[in-house]
Formats: C-alpha cells, sequence, structure tokens
C-alpha cells in the first residue's frame, strides 16, 4: 500500500492505496474502473492531453466504444 497526504483545512490526513496507476489513457482508465468496483482503493493520475487525440474512434473501452477521443470527457 501506498499513501498520499492531504493538507486540507491545516489538518493532516492520509489516504492509503491499494493500487496506484500512472496514465489516464484507455487502459488505465479501463484497469482502475475494475479495479475499484473489485472495491481496492484505486488512484489514477494523469498529467496532460489523450496520446489518441487525433484518432477517429476507440474501440474496447468501456463505454466508450466507437467514440471519437474527443467526444470524450472522462
Amino acid at each position: 500500500m501506498d499513501a498520499t497526504t492531504d493538507t486540507t483545512n491545516n489538518s493532516v490526513s492520509e489516504v492509503f492505496w491499494d493500487t496506484i496507476i500512472i496514465g489516464g489513457g484507455a487502459a488505465g482508465l479501463s484497469a482502475g474502473v475494475v479495479l475499484a468496483r473489485a472495491q481496492f482503493a484505486t488512484l489514477v493520475v494523469d498529467g496532460g492531453p489523450p496520446r489518441n487525440a487525433s484518432a477517429d474512434h476507440m474501440h474496447g473501452y468501456l463505454t466508450r466504444d466507437g467514440m471519437s477521443p474527443s467526444e470524450c470527457v472522462c
């Protein structure tokens, strides 16, 4: 397990994560959904625009199959 620290309201609290996924692309978000449904404390970290933005559509992406990446506000 890993932990992150939240310092809002002048208090410190730790949140423990079972899984931390680096990358919020199709694979990272799909893995995050599956792990969260299995009741794992899951954090997905992403920091930029999608690499598949120029693609016409996506296949096999949970709940967004056939959508254009530019239409997907995930």
